[in-house]
């Protein structure tokens, strides 16, 4: 077992019921779980930086958009207007921008979650692609129904 990553898209509404802790993260579905690659992803969209807020850095939020502790889970979110500009930000990320971007040897360095002294360059690519192409796609639908993203990690 693991820290796995988990989306939902949620009405503003729902959002200010997580907040103060009337719903629980975890009764709330249908959710995009991106298994332990969120941190991986955030530092290869953050460009290995902690803190960026830009558009692109808040598409896995880790250091900005914090709204508090819920439901025994660290807790981000973005408003609607913030998600429209993640999702325009990463509507133009291709495999190629990911691939150049990509310093798997300094991730191995610095203990990016989860790598581990095994793991394979390419093989990890393919991994954490995967759920880079289903973040992707969650913003763009996220984004096209006007709702709040909510990012929390179990």
């Amino acid at each position: 077992m693991g820290m796995i990553g988990n989306y939902l898209a949620v009405h503003a509404e729902l959002l200010q019921s997580i907040r103060t802790e009337e719903v629980s993260l975890h009764e709330i579905g249908p959710k995009l779980d991106i298994d332990k690659s969120w941190q991986a992803l955030h530092y290869i969209l953050n460009g290995g930086q902690e803190g960026n807020s830009s558009p692109l850095g808040a598409a896995v939020p880790l250091t900005s958009h914090y709204i508090g502790h819920y439901s025994d889970a660290e807790v981000f979110a973005l408003e609607p207007d913030e998600v429209k500009l993640t999702a325009e930000a990463l509507e133009g990320i291709e495999e190629a921008w990911l691939r150049e971007h990509y310093p798997f040897r300094q991730m191995m360095e610095e203990g990016v979650y989860p790598l581990m002294e095994e793991d394979e360059e390419e093989e990890f690519f393919d991994y954490i692609y995967t759920y880079f192409k289903a973040i992707r796609e969650f913003y763009q639908q996220a984004s096209a129904s006007a709702s709040c993203v909510v990012f929390y990690i179990s």
